[in-house]
Order: C-alpha cells, then structure tokens, then sequence
C-alpha cells in the first residue's frame, strides 16, 4: 500500500518544488498523487518520505519525475470538431476582418502538435506563401524537452503514436505529404511548417506574453490547476487577447471566475469563446 501520510504528502511538494523549481503549491493534489505515486510502484516503494530520501539524491529520478510532472497527452488535430471551426469559421473571419497578421497562441504546448496542427490549416487556407505573411503562431510551454521536441518537429510511432494513428488524425489535412517528410513510421514536419510556429519556454504561472493575440489554445492543461490559479489564468488569458479574440479551451474544462462573465459562448460544445 502506499502512504496515506498527508504531512508526508505536504512535505514531499515543498521539497519537489524547492529541488527542481516545478511550482507544486499551485497543482491540485488529486493530480500530484497520481504522478507521485507512479513513481512510487515503478521503485516499489511504500512512502513519500522514502520516495523523497532517493529523489534528493539521484539526478536521473529527478528527471523522471519532472517527465512525469509536465507529461500532457497530446495528438495532431485532437478533436477534428475543433480544427473544422478554425478552418471554416474563425480563419476565414479573422482574414477578412484583419490586414495585418493574425497571432495565435498555442499555450501549453507540449512538443508541438497542437500548434503545427494550426499552422497547417493557416497554410490549407492560404497557401504556403500567404501563410508565412498573414500569421504568425507562439508556442509555449514549461517543459524544455517537450520544446526541444517540437523544434525538430520530427514525430515516431512511439511513444504515444503508432503509424496508424498518425495516419488517422492526418486525415483531416487531406495529403500529408504536403506537409510531412515521412520514412516509415517518422514524421518529420516540412520547414515550411516549422516557419510559422516558433517555440519559447514558458511558465503560465508567470506574466504572460506582451503580444497581443487573436487566438488562444490552452486545451486540457489549466484542468490540472487549482481553482483559484485556473480564475487567475483565464483573466491573464482575457487580457491578453484582442477584442473580439478567441479563446478555445479543452471540452473537458470551464471557465470560472470573473472570466464567466467577460467571455462570450461561440460554440460551447466546442468550448469556444470570444473575447467581449
């Protein structure tokens, strides 16, 4: 069994977040368990307090735990529903209403997906040309693998991904060798792909960006955020959009706090909305 050990428990976060800067305290501790714990039954150990007497000294399992701390499930086009509206909806207006580039943020990015997934609708609807010229897309995130990851953009079957399912969420491009090298089960993303994202480490938890931007993607990660920091994001993400911006979250979450009330539903099945 392990320990149930709430002071162990406590301990355990202050000590992480003073060892590896991964700001614990702002986690909620359901999530924090679940990583822990892992980690745990893969050493078979029984307590925080054994887990932190090997994690203090071994480099290796602190960057295992840091792995498993700032791991985000993620896909090429992860719920098509999404991207059909960014191509035949909000693309088109935001050409239309806009002369200048149009900037999205990919906010908690992991290694890159989600952002190459918007560039290659941009170039879908513009051309590769036009693309480069009218939008311009920022890709953030904590983890300084994951970036390093997304900067290759060079994608294989594992782990996470099988030939097969890359196959699959590809669909929604039509051609993907349009916008793909690929030798087998390796996808490496074309450069002209790559030069419309550029990648920069950052923590949501600290000021965000001075753009200005007229979309913002943070899907599935402000879920793992106590309530009170998520209310703190949402604004800073409110602030930090356009008016008339779009905010697009993942299905699974909802907005709160002040938040509610400055954001306007665009598609709430899609968990879309506009900046009032």
């Amino acid at each position: 069994m392990l320990s149930n050990d709430i002071d162990e428990f406590d301990l355990l976060k202050i000590h992480v977040q003073n060892l590896l800067g991964f700001n614990t305290l702002q986690y909620k501790d359901s999530y924090l368990r679940r990583r822990f714990d892992s980690r745990l039954r893969l050493l078979n150990l029984d307590s925080y307090h054994d887990y932190w007497e090997i994690l203090r000294k071994d480099q290796e399992e602190q960057k295992h735990l840091l792995d498993e701390l700032t791991i985000n499930v993620t896909e090429f086009f992860r719920d098509n529903s999404v991207y059909a509206i960014l191509q035949d909806e909000i693309f088109p207006q935001l050409i239309k209403q806009k002369t200048g580039k149009i900037l999205i943020w990919s906010a908690g990015c992991s290694d890159g997906k989600e952002a190459y997934s918007i560039a290659m609708i941009a170039i879908k609807k513009l051309g590769k040309d036009k693309a480069l010229d009218r939008v311009e897309i920022l890709a953030t995130d904590i983890d300084k693998n994951c970036l390093d990851r997304g900067i290759k953009g060079v994608y294989k079957s594992k782990p996470g991904l099988s030939q097969t399912d890359i196959a699959r969420q590809l669909m929604f491009i039509g051609k993907p060798k349009y916008f793909f090298d690929i030798d087998g089960d390796i996808y490496t993303v074309k450069p002209t792909v790559r030069k419309l994202v550029t990648f920069q480490h950052h923590d949501l938890i600290d000021d965000p960006p001075e753009k200005k931007f007229d979309i913002i993607f943070c899907r599935n990660v402000v879920i793992y955020f106590k309530r009170e920091l998520q209310e703190t994001l949402y604004m800073n993400y409110y602030n930090t959009l356009n008016p008339g911006g779009f905010f697009i979250m993942g299905k699974t979450e909802t907005l709160s706090g002040k938040a509610r009330e400055l954001f306007t539903p665009y598609n709430s099945n899609e968990r879309i909305f506009i900046k009032i």
